[in-house]
């Protein structure tokens, strides 16, 4: 399996789980010139904007140890895009992050809530 298909199978994972979870996804893969947010979801009356980290093993740290400083700089980027052209600018906004260990067909799933906030 490529990197770019664990990075889609944890992807429809972390759907899954957040579902479960409570979370109601609005939109997947949201897009920017400056960047990408993998889910936007709410979560009562939340506005989530989720990264997701898969991985193998630990070779490379635990996967949520690879949203550093400027993965959520581009984030904080992304969702104030994403609230200005929706028009949500006063909505309450955290930033979750599920991490992923991927070890054949099972999967270890980490939900941080709030695990960065912004301080702009």
């Amino acid at each position: 399996m490529t990197d770019l298909e664990l990075g889609i199978k944890g992807e429809k994972q972390a759907e899954e789980f957040l579902k479960k979870q409570g979370y109601k996804i609005i939109t997947k893969n949201f897009r920017t010139p400056f960047g990408q947010i993998d889910i936007i979801a709410s979560e009562k009356n939340t506005l989530c904007f989720v990264e997701v980290k898969t991985r193998r093993n630990f070779s490379f740290g635990l996967p949520q140890e690879a949203v550093s400083s400027i993965k959520q700089k581009k984030i904080l980027k992304v969702a104030l895009a994403y609230l200005k052209e929706n028009g949500l600018l006063n909505r309450r906004v955290r930033f979750d992050v599920v991490s992923i260990l991927c070890d054949k067909n099972s999967y270890k799933i980490n939900l941080i809530r709030g695990a960065f906030e912004c301080n702009e």
